[in-house]
C-alpha cells in the first residue's frame, strides 16, 4: 500500500494501515483458547451460513444439508471474494469438512490475537515491526475483554516503549503528525483571486 502511495506522489508516511483486531486475552494460554471457543460458540448456525454466503456473492447456503460434505462450486465462485473462496473450498476438500463446521469455522476465524498478555504483546510489536501496520482499531471480542487489554498489555507494551503514555495533541490527526489539508473551496476561492 505504501508503494503504491509513492507511485501516485502521496507522502507513504501520512497512509496509516490500520487493520481492526479484537483481542482475546487470557491469562494463560488454555484459558485464551477457552474464551475464543466462548466467543466462537456465540454464533448461530443461521447467521454463520449467511456469512459464509457472502464470500460466495451472497449464495444461500440454506437451501444444502448441513451435515452432508460441503457442496462443490464451479469456477464461477471465483467471481466472488477469491480469496475467501480459495481458502474454504480447500480447507473443506482437504479434511471432508461438512457444511456445518466450514460455516462454523469461518463465520468466528480465530484470528491471530488470542493468547496471553504477553503473547499478545508480542504480536501488536511484530505486526508494528514488520510494517505490517502502524497501529490497530482495537474493538471488544467479550464483555470485558478491552478492560483486560488496558490492564494487562498495554501496560507490557507501555514498559518495553512501544505504546505511548502522553498524547502530544488534542486530535487524532495531531497525534499522528498529520497536516490539516487545505480545505478545497478555500483553495479554488484562492485560485481565482489570483488569477
Amino acid at each position: 500500500m505504501k508503494a503504491r502511495a509513492v507511485g501516485f506522489r502521496r507522502d507513504p508516511n501520512s497512509l496509516f494501515i490500520l487493520p481492526a483486531v479484537a483481542p482475546v486475552v487470557g491469562s494463560t494460554e488454555a484459558e485464551a483458547e477457552a474464551l475464543w471457543h466462548e466467543r466462537a460458540n456465540l454464533v448461530s448456525i443461521e447467521s454463520a451460513l449467511r456469512m459464509l454466503g457472502r464470500n460466495f456473492n451472497d449464495y444461500d447456503f440454506t437451501q444444502h444439508e448441513l451435515d452432508a460434505p460441503f457442496p462443490a462450486f464451479g469456477k464461477d465462485a471465483l467471481n466472488s471474494s477469491q480469496g475467501a473462496v480459495v481458502k474454504v473450498t480447500q480447507a473443506a476438500r482437504n479434511e471432508n469438512l461438512t457444511l456445518r463446521q466450514v460455516a462454523l469455522r469461518f463465520a468466528t476465524p480465530r484470528g491471530n490475537f488470542v493468547g496471553t498478555p504477553e503473547q499478545i504483546a508480542d504480536k501488536f510489536e511484530l505486526w508494528l515491526d514488520s510494517g505490517g501496520s502502524d497501529g490497530f482499531v482495537i474493538g471488544e471480542s467479550l464483555p470485558g475483554q478491552f478492560q483486560r487489554l488496558v490492564e494487562t498489555v498495554i501496560p507490557i507494551l507501555q514498559q518495553r516503549g512501544s505504546f505511548r503514555q502522553e498524547y502530544e495533541g488534542a486530535t487524532f490527526r495531531e497525534n499522528l503528525g498529520l497536516e490539516i489539508p487545505e480545505n478545497r473551496y478555500t483553495r479554488e476561492k484562492r485560485q481565482r483571486n489570483v488569477a
